[in-house]
């Protein structure tokens, strides 16, 4: 018998406590880019980035993407049992087959730091000493970068964790093994257990309290100090009435900021809410599993990061728990008696009526339990009196109930009468006429009467009454109307019996004044303003701006342009702090104050809740309640609007130099790329998690054509082509909750230019471009020098050959002329005359042929040589045989070396002629390897070696030759002919 009264006592006990609200998780898994689901642990590090080690590799997340590591690309084993991040930013990695891989700034900085060391956990100290529990081999310190091995009464200890208690280190392993150590790792004291004892966590909460997870559930750990002021320690149950920290594996114990105790089991998440007003036996508790959105019911690790959202690792993904904003939803698995709410009333500060499509119940927000009213009609509940007291329902067939709070149940209080009119939407003003909306028009009840009203005959889909005693009503589909309505009361001052003709209703529309006829919510605020919830055109404020003592109202108005996450709204309210709250299609959006305007906030969107919501209730503080499609809803508003834009870091540049590595880049390095490494890429993040999706980047490339910041936008790369040279400076920023930018992050880079594009390149092409022209100027000079020496030459021929041949021929003449009286000494004078001429005419005949530029070929040089052997041996015994090499046929030669190889020629032709007495010349001219070869040879009489060196024609043709540094060679001998071969280099 006493063992069913206790367990009816702990069932009791069991339903009063425990709680099983929904949380909204967000899950990763190897879906989304970790590297393994089976987590182990779980870090932050002093960026902000989180960091998961798993069974299979190490997995970095950065708001956007999961970075990993395996042995595939450097770690030394996939097996991470640890991690611990040094002040200086080195993060060690504990792996399993005994190694500590150190990372630094994305990359391995040192593969096996440390070897044949199984490291379990790291431990910081309180004077941030690092301590290495390990498998097998005892403690170790972290000092100075090395492993050291402290000496230790059990060297050879298992363990699995360490805590600070005070100024001792508390130590935890197998086999049942509790140790207290002092700072010089001496026993102080060792607490027994059984060897099936094993301790997995221990965990000192801000109370000082120790917690022990354990095989065998949740231990206290409790000391206290005997007479010889010595310490006892006892180990105790956790006095938790929750049977799955009684028998379960307690695998992870944190506290959050909050006060909350998260423990992690085998088979649950639990959450223990603290209550300073409740024994600890007695706390409201939750446990989670895989129906509440958890990737396993096994958790292995729990931690919670900076921004206070609490990670949970299990062995098939893992969670995240965003508890900035407090998301509390309560379906028909928590008593609601149907999946979708509707209207909220409140009936006490910590009560409130929500109905539902198939019945009204009583909440209370202290125990969370829902009770059921009773009621004698099957109202439907679509419509609410407001801004009254006892609190009234309207249904279908003007069904009208009234809320009894001491009996729980709904009462009769109108019945139907005749007019049978359906109603849904209700206000009573503090008179106690009632206005109720239906589909014909305006339906107003006083007493026990009631009409409709004809003078406004319109589908009724919202009402309101404001401060100064306006009624206003929102139509279906014909616009915004205010209503002033007037009435006969007795001396008394309170109202007579109405009738139909005893209440006049003065009708104003302010349809004008809205983008839209279709209005489906109204809100009278504390100042005054009418707030007007469309369906197709978002939300629209009327204030009365009263100018003049002259009514006018001013708008603003807030659709999807605007920010909105909806322009269907359904439900209005405003808080303690004058935030407004609109309820839509998609959710929630709060609009709050801002000078004369609002600026929106998207709830729903920030904390990824999406649900039709109803009706919205604000209670005491920072809570509010909903009414939705999926439940009712409970929020702590955590101002997350108030947040400051969290800081936001380059992850990854690529550049056209591909042996540019930017994990062994040092900020301030100067990035210097060639002129064709014009290609750059970067990624950039936020290690911030309240909603990582939702996290607004904008950016901007200084020294670009556009230097603008970008529109921002929820992306984390972006990519730059055929950048021009010169200096880049990269900057990225992310705007906060608060709608501020925050300070960017920066890279800076430059483009060098092309050698063609440099200034010492343009040096180079002007000093060329000088040396050209002065060149040319040179060219040029020695062309006229040139050109003055032919023509200079050309005088002196004329003047040596013509004149000196003139000048004979006129003292010919002379003579001639004293001589005609002797006509034979007359005529001889007169042939020389004529062999003068002929000499003249022949010389200015070469002269005129050698400036013709027509002559430069070889062929016309050989015609010109032809001619003259021709001329000469004409009327002689010799034969002249002239040849010349098909290869030097369309060859040029330059004037003055053709005058030059002619007037040899020509030497040597009269030589032979003079001299020879040959038979037969033969003469060669051909063109070889850029020279050109002369050969003559005849069969004269010859002459000796000594002649060589003596004769003036010799010595021409060799002064000649050696001007074109050519080679004369002469062989003869008396009797044997003479054989001449000249060779001089062509030019050009």
């Amino acid at each position: 018998m006493k063992q069913w009264l206790v367990s009816i006592s702990f069932f009791l006990v069991f339903i009063f406590t425990a709680t099983a609200q929904q949380l909204i998780f967000k899950t990763y898994t190897v879906e989304d880019g970790l590297v393994a689901n089976p987590v182990r642990r779980i870090l932050q590090d002093q960026k902000g980035f989180i960091w998961i080690a798993t069974w299979e590799g190490l997995s970095k997340y950065d708001g956007d993407k999961f970075t990993n590591y395996t042995i595939a690309n450097g770690l030394s084993h996939n097996l991470v049992n640890d991690m611990y991040e040094s002040p200086d930013g080195k993060l060690y990695v504990a792996e399993n087959n005994g190694t500590v891989d150190i990372l630094q700034q994305d990359a391995i900085m040192k593969k096996a730091a440390f070897r044949n060391v199984v490291i379990n956990q790291f431990s910081v100290t309180q004077s941030n000493g690092v301590i290495a529990g390990t498998d097998t081999s005892g403690l170790y310190e972290i000092k100075n970068g090395t492993l050291v091995k402290p000496l230790q009464k059990f060297p050879e200890f298992s363990y699995n964790d360490i805590v600070n208690v005070n100024d001792s280190l508390l130590i935890g392993g197998t086999e049942g093994t509790l140790l207290i150590l002092n700072r010089q790792f001496e026993l102080v004291a060792e607490i027994k257990q059984p060897k099936s004892f094993l301790t997995y966590k221990i965990y000192k909460d801000s109370k000082n309290r120790v917690w022990l997870g354990t095989n065998e559930g949740l231990k206290l750990l409790a000391s206290q100090q005997k007479k010889d002021h010595s310490l006892s320690f006892t180990l105790s149950d956790a006095p938790f009435n929750i049977p799955a920290l009684r028998n379960d594996i307690i695998t992870d114990i944190i506290e959050d900021t909050k006060g909350n105790l998260w423990v992690g089991t085998w088979h649950y998440l639990v959450k223990i809410e603290p209550d300073n007003n409740l024994p600890v036996g007695r706390q409201r508790w939750q446990q989670f599993s895989e129906e509440e959105g958890l990737p396993s019911n096994t958790i292995t690790c729990i931690y919670q990061d900076k921004e206070k959202n609490i990670w949970i690792g299990t062995s098939l993904g893992l969670a995240k728990l965003v508890t900035k904003n407090d998301i509390r939803i309560y379906t028909m698995e928590n008593g609601l008696a149907s999946h979708a709410a509707n209207f909220l009333v409140p009936v006490k500060n910590d009560e409130f009526l929500v109905s539902t499509d198939s019945s009204i119940q009583l909440y209370n927000t202290k125990n969370g339990v829902f009770s059921s009213i009773r009621s004698p009609h099957n109202f439907l509940y679509y419509g609410v009196v407001k801004n009254s007291w006892p609190v009234l329902f309207f249904g279908f067939n003007n069904k009208l109930g009234k809320y009894d709070p001491l009996n729980r149940r709904l009462v009769d209080y109108i019945l139907p009468d005749s007019s049978n009119i359906p109603v849904y939407h209700s206000v009573i003003d503090a008179n106690g006429i009632i206005f109720s909306g239906s589909f014909s028009g305006l339906v107003i009840r006083s007493g026990d009467k009631t009409w409709l009203e004809n003078k406004f005959p319109y589908r009724i889909s919202a009402l309101a009454i404001d401060k100064k005693g306006y009624l206003w009503a929102g139509t279906w589909d014909n616009g915004l109307y205010r209503i002033q309505y007037t009435y006969n009361k007795n001396r008394t001052g309170r109202l007579t019996s109405l009738n139909g003709d005893q209440i006049s209703l003065s009708i104003k529309n302010f349809s004008y004044l809205l983008p839209d006829k279709n209005i489906r919510s109204l809100f009278a605020d504390s100042k005054s303003n009418i707030w007007v919830g469309t369906r197709y055109q978002g939300i629209v404020q009327l204030s009365d701006s009263n100018t003049n003592n002259k009514e006018q109202y001013t708008t603003q108005h807030f659709d999807l342009l605007r920010g909105i996450m909806s322009n269907f709204i359904r439900a209005i309210a405003e808080d303690a702090k004058g935030c407004i709250w609109i309820g839509s299609d998609l959710g929630i959006d709060k609009l709050i104050p801002s000078g004369n305007t609002f600026r929106v906030f998207n709830f729903s969107r920030i904390n990824n809740y999406f649900a039709h919501v109803n009706a919205i209730l604000p209670e005491n503080g920072n809570s509010l309640w909903f009414t939705s499609t999926n439940g009712l809803v409970n929020i702590i508003d955590g101002e997350i609007e108030k947040t400051p834009a969290p800081p936001v870091y380059i992850t990854l540049v690529n550049l056209g130099d591909t042996s540019f590595n930017y994990s062994t880049y040092h900020a301030g390095t100067k990035v210097l790329l060639k002129y064709y490494q014009n290609q750059v890429n970067f990624e950039f993040s936020s290690p911030a998690f309240i909603n990582e999706k939702q996290i607004l980047y904008s950016y901007r490339l200084l020294g670009s054509a556009d230097t603008m910041w970008s529109k921002p936008a929820s992306l984390h790369a972006v990519s730059y082509a055929s950048l021009r040279p010169g200096n880049y400076h990269f900057q990225v920023r992310t705007t906060g909750w608060n709608g501020e930018w925050g300070a960017p992050a920066n890279f800076i880079f430059s483009i060098r230019s092309p050698y063609w594009q440099t200034w010492w390149f343009y040096l180079l092409v002007g000093l060329f471009m000088i040396l050209v022209f002065y060149a040319f100027y040179l060219y040029r000079i020695r062309q006229l020098l040139k050109m003055q020496k032919v023509r200079n030459r050309i005088a002196t021929d004329l003047h040596d050959d013509i004149g000196s041949t003139l000048t004979n021929i006129n003292m010919l003449s002379e003579i001639s002329r004293k001589n005609l009286s002797q006509p034979r000494e007359a005529e001889k004078f007169l042939s020389r005359i004529s062999e003068e001429v002929a000499a003249s005419s022949q010389a200015l005949n070469d002269i005129i042929w050698n400036v013709n530029s027509r002559n430069d070929s070889m062929e016309e040089t050989l015609s010109r040589m032809r001619r003259y052997a021709a001329e000469l041996f004409d009327n002689s015994n010799t034969v002249c045989h002239l040849t010349m090499q098909e290869t030097a046929a369309g060859k040029k030669l330059n004037m003055e070396q053709r005058r030059d190889v002619y007037l040899i020629y020509k030497e040597t032709m009269n030589n032979i002629l003079k001299h020879a007495a040959a038979s037969n010349v033969w003469i060669d001219m051909l063109r070889q390897n850029g020279d050109l070869h002369l050969k003559i040879r005849d069969d004269g009489k010859g002459f000796g070696p000594s002649v060589i060196s003596d004769r003036n024609g010799l010595k021409n043709i060799r002064s000649r030759t050696e001007k074109w540094k050519g080679t004369l060679t002469v062989i003869t001998a008396p009797g044997r002919g003479t054989n001449i071969e000249i060779t001089i280099p062509l030019e050009g």
